[in-house]
């Protein structure tokens, strides 16, 4: 995986986020949050949450299996 450096609003974010949010990747600047329900949310520089781009969707699926 490889290393970003977060916005103070991504830190803030993910200090935030529910229990049952895990971080599961990096989309470029953006690290990638998977909710309960599977959807993937970016969060972005400014903090605010988005939905994942088709594109991030499919390297997501191969590349972090999903462990508990």
């Amino acid at each position: 995986m490889e290393t970003v450096e977060l916005s103070q609003q991504q830190s803030a974010r993910m200090a935030e986020l529910p229990e049952d949010h895990r971080v599961v990747g990096v989309d470029h600047t953006a690290p990638l949050v998977r909710k309960p329900t599977g959807q993937i949310i970016p969060i972005q520089q400014n903090g605010r949450l988005t939905v994942a781009t088709i594109a991030a969707r499919p390297r997501l699926a191969a590349a972090s299996p999903i462990s508990d």
